[in-house]
């Protein structure tokens, strides 16, 4: 996950930063580790590296000497669609100039004296891009293979005993052992084992009967006798919070 600060007053960079670390600390521990933060002192610094892809959010300044950060983030909302764009300000003046540029929100200067509504606006974004910045690190032909949790339809083991991914755009096999991938994937709660080294992500379940899953592309998926009622329960709380 990569955040960048963008801010010409250097304490208000430095308090925006350290409140989203502290943030971050507290509320989503397991991410803490693998969030990396940027800060910039311009908008013109930070539009000397920005490339798409390369940040999850971006932390926008409006005020500031030279470029504004509104004038920063039509720029880079003309070439980057999916980046999180929060504005940094002192006055929420420029909301509707904000919609035209999709923002997310606004984090109030000093932060930590608008703290709930901090929290409202980062608590809306962080865990939706945490949830798709998930990946699993397979060795496929002996090289290293990323695969993000949401590609991942099943995983089951094939005629070769080894590891089959099953994505939603391809299948892939794998040397990383069952065992491995099973302790990674049942951390998360769309994953569910329902038969012996069967694994399904709950999310492409298009129905589920007493003896199988029927995916979205149709495939259907075993479901054991011994982890029927387990299963089951999992598969209805995971519906009912989807």
């Amino acid at each position: 996950m990569h955040i960048a600060i963008t801010d010409d007053r250097a304490s208000d960079l430095a308090d925006a930063k350290a409140y989203i670390q502290e943030h971050i600390r507290e509320r989503y521990p397991e991410a803490e580790d693998f969030v990396q933060i940027e800060t910039f002192s311009s908008a013109e610094e930070l539009l000397r590296v920005f490339e798409v892809g390369r940040y999850d959010i971006l932390v926008l300044d409006i005020y500031m000497k030279d470029m504004s950060g509104m004038e920063a983030a039509k720029i880079i909302r003309k070439r980057d669609s999916e980046v999180s764009i929060i504005f940094l300000t002192s006055s929420v003046e420029h909301v509707l100039e904000g919609y035209r540029v999709f923002a997310t929100g606004y984090f109030i200067k000093p932060i930590m004296e608008h703290a709930e509504d901090f929290a409202e606006t980062f608590d809306h974004i962080f865990p939706v891009l945490l949830e798709k910045k998930k990946s699993l690190a397979v060795n496929v032909k002996g090289r290293d293979f990323v695969v993000p949790y949401r590609d991942i339809c099943y995983v089951d083991i094939n005629e070769k005993h080894m590891v089959c991914f099953h994505l939603s755009q391809q299948t892939i096999e794998s040397l990383t052992s069952y065992a491995e991938c099973q302790e990674a994937l049942l951390e998360d709660e769309r994953f569910q084992e329902c038969h012996h080294r069967v694994i399904i992500n709950m999310d492409f379940v298009q129905s589920m009967d007493q003896e199988c899953f029927t995916m979205k592309d149709g495939t259907q998926v075993p479901i054991s006798r011994r982890k029927r009622q387990e299963v089951k329960m999992a598969y209805v709380q995971h519906m009912i919070h989807r």
